[in-house]
């Protein structure tokens, strides 16, 4: 922790949702790198918030196949919304540099990947352990593969999805 970096209190925050979505990142990043800036994004939902930290040193704030960035979004979730009546609360997304655009590329690029090796050889393949974003992204990708099926399987963190063959139709799609 940085000498003389306080998170406050929660009151201190500006009355909107999206400054205290900002400060509130701002505060965590800060607490970790020196050089973090949060950006406010426009977006069209309007029940979204979407933040962008600039910084020289990404790989920090993202992590492994972005787990710290999946949970600095869910801190800031959590704290922003807390004390906000539910009609009221709205979605942060927090991304670093556009990295989330970049890891749905790779995850559909993957699953393109494997469901060709299955068409091929009509054997199944269980995909590595992903988050739920990840396997959402999966099943969309590949729902419109008339000769595949997908489904999830395990418990969390260990959750994966199955790419199987429509012919071998003895798997439960979830």
């Amino acid at each position: 922790m940085k000498e003389g970096t306080e998170l406050g209190n929660i009151n201190d925050f500006e009355p909107d949702l999206q400054g205290k979505a900002k400060t509130i990142l701002g505060k965590i990043v800060n607490f970790i790198l020196e050089d973090g800036e949060i950006q406010t994004i426009d977006n069209e939902e309007t029940d979204t918030i979407v933040l962008e930290i600039k910084t020289s040193n990404p790989g920090v704030l993202i992590g492994r196949h972005g787990h710290t960035l999946d949970a600095l979004q869910y801190i800031v979730n959590i704290i922003t919304n807390k004390e906000t009546e539910e009609s009221e609360r709205r979605k942060i997304i927090v991304d670093i540099e556009g990295y989330k655009e970049k890891r749905e590329d790779t995850v559909s690029k993957y699953a393109r990947e494997k469901a060709e090796i299955v068409k091929k050889t009509g054997k199944k393949i269980a995909l590595c352990y992903m988050n739920a974003v990840e396997r959402r992204i999966v099943h969309l990708v590949l729902q419109e593969e008339p000769l595949l099926v997908t489904y999830s399987e395990g418990t969390e963190p260990f959750r994966k999805v199955i790419i199987a063959s429509k012919e071998n139709e003895n798997n439960t799609e979830e």
